[in-house]
């Protein structure tokens, strides 16, 4: 036999124990992804470690360049998705997917992350009526699936924002619960409306929560926690509302608080793009404390858009109240113009020194660029990422945790 069978041999028998603290030490995420492309065992121990580190920031980008009409942002090419570690010492960057651009104004193409899969959200503007298609990506795994079309409402209206919500269950399986809200203004009547449905697995189609939009209050964010509740926010007269809604039997509780956190400007999400993205705050679901947080990022005066810092508030139902939170202890926010999930500082691998206690944000903020970085709550200070000169231009961003 060979030399070098019998070393290739000793490659491919290393224990996975032993193959781990090998790769662990690559210093590049490019040279991690090779080492996946080796054979089964290696990508096993690659999932692993992609599994266990801090979300990677997914930027979607255009290989031309972005048009813009009166109605909508659109890509004139096909775009590139890019996978980097912005929080690295050693930050690199991939191709891992092309995507198609889309192919009217009237169609709009609209990408989420949740827990390792994408999302993409697709309007279809057909014979005078609309439908929202949802659609889910594993580029790990390269698994797939589409959920039944849902009809919106008749013609083509004017957009005031549009959030999709999921629970902590994986995707595809029978727990997974997938929450649309669509705000929208009737061009006939020029009143604000919404649409407000869930999709379970389990029951294999779209339910509209018709009782929700029949209380005439229009919510300004929404989160799920489990497969059975959905907190929606809405300010009524300066009032911060909070609603407590059960998907099982659609009864709702309605919270009035008692402070109301300040500078929040609903119109604010009518900027830009047809269907607006742009928002100040969010609402993030614990799923392991069940733990309602508002996050509010806070803008800087002297320019429009760039974070400055965040204040975080936690819901006391004894009140209730909005209470601010100084120290989310061991646990990270996770920022993005879409949601705010939070992930554990515990087992983390691949983590700089100064993140591994936990008790701050990674923010990656579209709207101004360069505006991605990490606050500490601890002394209020932000530090921002090295800006990647050879990258694309990225239309839109956010974190993505691989999960093979």
């Amino acid at each position: 036999m060979s030399s070098s069978s019998v070393h290739h041999r000793g490659w491919v028998d290393l224990p996975m124990e032993l193959l781990e603290q090998i790769l662990q030490r690559l210093s590049l995420m490019d040279n991690l992804m090779n080492c996946r492309a080796t054979c089964r065992s290696w990508r096993k121990v690659a999932d692993a470690i992609f599994s266990s580190q801090l979300p990677l920031l997914l930027s979607l980008t255009s290989s031309g360049y972005v048009c813009y009409n009166s109605s909508q942002w659109f890509e004139s090419n096909i775009g590139i998705g890019v996978l980097s570690a912005p929080w690295s010492n050693h930050d690199s960057s991939l191709l891992i997917e092309s995507w198609p651009s889309r192919s009217s104004r009237y169609n709009y193409l609209r990408v989420h992350s949740v827990q390792g899969w994408l999302m993409f959200n697709n309007f279809h503007y057909v014979s005078d009526k609309t439908f929202c298609e949802i659609s889910f990506f594993n580029p790990f795994s390269r698994a797939r699936f589409t959920l039944p079309k849902l009809f919106l409402f008749l013609r083509h209206p004017i957009y005031r924002q549009f959030r999709v919500v999921f629970n902590s269950a994986p995707p595809g399986s029978d727990e997974f619960v997938v929450v649309l809200l669509c705000v929208f203004r009737d061009k006939d009547n020029g009143k604000t409306k919404q649409k407000l449905a869930f999709f379970k697995f389990k029951q294999g189609s779209w339910i509209e929560l018709e009782s929700v939009v029949e209380m005439n209050e229009i919510f300004y964010d929404i989160a799920v926690d489990g497969d059975d509740k959905l907190y929606g926010l809405s300010y009524t007269r300066n009032t911060s509302v909070v609603f407590v809604l059960n998907l099982k039997d659609h009864h709702h509780e309605r919270l009035v608080m008692l402070n109301t956190i300040e500078d929040v400007n609903f119109d604010g999400v009518l900027y830009g793009m047809g269907i607006p993205t742009y928002r100040t705050q969010q609402l993030a679901m614990d799923t392991s404390t069940g733990e309602l947080l508002l996050v509010d990022r806070l803008e800087e005066t002297w320019s429009p858009f760039r974070t400055e810092g965040f204040s975080v508030y936690k819901l006391e139902r004894s009140g209730p109240r909005w209470c601010e939170v100084f120290d989310i202890g061991d646990r990270f926010l996770f920022w993005d113009d879409r949601k705010v999930s939070f992930v554990s500082a515990k087992g983390r691998l691949r983590v700089p020194e100064k993140f591994k206690g936990g008790n701050c944000i990674f923010f990656s903020n579209e709207h101004c660029d360069p505006d991605k970085g990490v606050f500490f709550l601890a002394d209020r200070t932000i530090t921002l990422f090295p800006i990647n000169r050879s990258a694309y231009r990225s239309f839109e961003d956010m974190w993505f945790t691989p999960a093979p």
